[in-house]
This record gives C-alpha cells, sequence and structure tokens, in this order.
C-alpha cells in the first residue's frame, strides 16, 4: 500500500483536462493508494475554486476529496502556512509519492529524494517521475 500526498496543481487537472487523479492513482504502481492531503491545498483549493465558472462541479469535487482523501493539517501558524512546505513535510513524515504539476515542488522534492508522480499529458495518466 502506497501514500499519495496530492498538491493543488494535480487536483486542478480535473478542472482543466478533465482528469480526476483520485481515480487514477492506483494506475500507477497498480497497487492500493491512499490519497492524503493537506489543509493549506484545500484552501488553495477553495481559492482557485471561486474563479470557476462550474461552481456546482467545484463542490462535487471538493466532496470527493474529502471523502476519498485524508486531510492533515501540519501548520502551526495558519497567517505564515505554506502548502508547499506542508506537502513536502507530509511527504517526508509518511513516506509517499508527491503528486504535482509544479516545477518548484519537484525540484525541492528532487533534493530532499521524495519520489514524484506527474500528469503525463501525452499519455493522460500518472507516471513516476
Amino acid at each position: 500500500m502506497g501514500i499519495a500526498v496530492i498538491d493543488t496543481s494535480a487536483f486542478l487537472l480535473f478542472f482543466d483536462r478533465r482528469f480526476d487523479v483520485i481515480d487514477h492513482l492506483e494506475e500507477v504502481l497498480e497497487e492500493r493508494m491512499i490519497c492524503v492531503t493537506t489543509d493549506s491545498v484545500i484552501r488553495e483549493l477553495y481559492i482557485h475554486g471561486s474563479r470557476l465558472k462550474a461552481q456546482e462541479l467545484f463542490g462535487t469535487y471538493i466532496e470527493k476529496i474529502f471523502s476519498r482523501c485524508t486531510v492533515i493539517s501540519l501548520a502551526e501558524d495558519f497567517e505564515r502556512e505554506d502548502a508547499d512546505h506542508d506537502l513536502i513535510r507530509a511527504a517526508k513524515i509518511l513516506g509517499g509519492y508527491i503528486v504535482t504539476l509544479d516545477k518548484e515542488i519537484k525540484r525541492i522534492a528532487r533534493r530532499e529524494s521524495i519520489q514524484i508522480m506527474i500528469y503525463r499529458e501525452s499519455k493522460s495518466r500518472l507516471e513516476i517521475e
């Protein structure tokens, strides 16, 4: 059983590419994957979601995230929290993969020896980088 710590950019694939990262996690390693994200990522999603035209669809997807993923809180100071930093910390603590499209997060994850899953648009699937 693996753990996938999912970034805002990966969740937003649902709206940009109609690709549901939650449904495709287990295809990568052909094993059960536990979906994890952070409360700071959820807050970022709400910021992005407020700009979407499909508000009902956004609400449905947020409900799916809450029902299928574990949401953890790592920030001690909500005023200064950083979703990127929280993702790195969560993946290190849990020994999980980071699922992201963000170049900066990928760079930090590589430096910290954290495994990365990326969306490969040409194949419309997730892959281990």
